[in-house]
């Protein structure tokens, strides 16, 4: 199971939570997409002509979430991958502005446990064959770092993830807000 917790600002767009869910992931936004919020559906427009409101438009605040509220995410309508979101907690913001942030996370789509093993075993094999070199070859040290990023796309990297929303433009909010992705 794919889960992950994120905190929010109030003033994320549904079109930016879209790319944070992919940020998250992984992802690199390349199928298409809706969110599915008390009976409607949220997309960025795309030439596909697939009908449903503009995610541009609505903040995560324009909907009143409660704690406990939820909606859905769907993504790659070949595949179908379906998150459900979970509104965790609400607080109110008193600073200027929020990057989102991963709580916590397990799992990647299409992953399982073996995969991370293997994935493992591979970049420890080949580390202790760089480390049993008098040195290392520049080499030997792109096909670690290729093994090391092989091994990110298996397993969850929360750290590398709150790297990639630190990038992101800061946001100016007026609630934050916890959300569960599952």
């Amino acid at each position: 199971m794919v889960c992950r917790r994120l905190r929010i600002s109030g003033d994320t767009t549904l079109a930016t939570l879209h790319y944070i869910i992919q940020i998250a992931n992984i992802w690199d936004d390349c199928h298409l997409h809706q969110f599915h919020i008390y009976g409607q559906n949220y997309r960025i427009p795309r030439a596909c002509g697939m009908e449903g409101e503009d995610a541009k438009v609505f903040s995560i605040d324009d909907f009143e979430f409660d704690v406990g509220d939820r909606f859905t995410y769907e993504y790659n309508f070949y595949q179908l991958y379906l998150f459900d979101i979970r509104i965790e907690g609400i607080s109110i913001n008193e600073t200027a502005s929020i990057t989102p942030f991963c709580i916590g996370g397990t799992g990647m789509p299409d992953a399982t446990k073996s995969d991370e093993y293997d994935k493992k075993l591979t970049l420890l094999k080949s580390f202790i064959a760089a480390l049993l070199k008098d040195k290392p070859t520049p080499r030997m040290l792109r096909k670690l770092s290729d093994q090391a990023e092989a091994l990110n796309e298996v397993k969850f990297n929360r750290k590398r993830t709150n790297r990639y929303f630190r990038e992101l433009d800061p946001l100016n909010p007026s609630f934050d807000y916890t959300i569960s992705i599952v």
